[in-house]
């Protein structure tokens, strides 16, 4: 590959993040010294912003960062980047819920300053990190008072049937669900909202095209950034079947520096 500027994004979860949720240091250093070149470094994930500054700020970034899956797209250090807000419609979600209502054991609403959720999860409070945010428990068809930015529900295992739930969203064929690995929550978003519709964004504005793109990521909400990339790579530790959606896998899984080892074949 030619040494031209890059976009290089990576999911979090099972991607940049080891299972200790941390970014080893030799990744760290070489993505620095990526940054220093010239490159951009996109951190693309479903989380919030408030739970990726952490790591943003590790990294020493200025670039955009994509939250909830392409839902909001900001860059902090730059006011003239065109900021995506994504508002997921509530009437929408209250419809889908009270379909889906005997299967749902939690249902968590957000956007970047408030959190809508029917009772207490400590999974979701730990991932999406609750902190410092305006929270309202209680029946979302009573507290729902906005348009959040996303979508969580978790439902009882033996309820995984993710046709049998796309069954209910026959009427809103603009929405799609993703199951969270080994775990029994699930996502709804809309089919146009995505990271990868996002990395077109991030690429037209920096005067790039996908054909410059290079992204990393392990799961389904990675999808559609795998099919606009240039080159894309599936971490080794991936659970899903999803190779032949990408261009390599990467040389060794989360744990043992896969992206340093692949970044520096690709980029030579």
């Amino acid at each position: 590959m030619d040494l031209k500027k890059k976009v290089i994004a990576f999911d979090m979860d099972g991607t940049l993040l080891n299972n200790k949720k941390k970014i080893s240091l030799l990744t760290k250093l070489y993505l620095k010294k990526l940054s220093r070149k010239g490159h951009i470094i996109v951190l693309a994930s479903g989380r919030p912003s408030r739970a990726l500054y952490k790591y943003y700020n590790e990294l020493k970034l200025k670039t955009p960062m994509i939250c909830y899956n392409g839902a909001y797209v900001f860059n902090p250090h730059d006011s003239k980047f065109p900021k995506i807000e994504f508002e997921f419609p509530k009437k929408t979600i209250l419809d889908v819920i009270d379909r889906i209502k005997p299967h749902i054991k939690t249902v968590m609403c957000e956007s970047d300053t408030e959190i809508w959720v029917d009772k207490k999860d400590d999974y979701l409070a730990k991932f999406f990190w609750y902190e410092g945010m305006d929270i309202h428990y209680g029946e979302l068809k009573d507290t729902l008072n906005k348009n959040p930015m996303t979508c969580i529900v978790q439902t009882p295992f033996e309820y995984r049937d993710k046709s049998e739930i796309e069954s209910v969203l026959k009427n809103n064929p603009e929405l799609g669900v993703r199951f969270w690995t080994g775990s029994p929550y699930f996502e709804l978003f809309y089919k146009g909202t995505s990271k990868g519709n996002a990395l077109k964004t991030i690429c037209k504005y920096y005067g790039l095209t996908t054909e410059d793109l290079i992204v990393f990521g392990d799961a389904e909400n990675d999808v559609e950034m795998f099919n606009v990339a240039g080159v894309s790579v599936l971490m080794k530790n991936s659970t899903y079947n999803l190779a032949d959606k990408t261009t390599y896998i990467s040389k060794k899984d989360n744990n043992h520096n896969g992206i340093y080892y692949t970044l520096k074949e690709i980029i030579k």
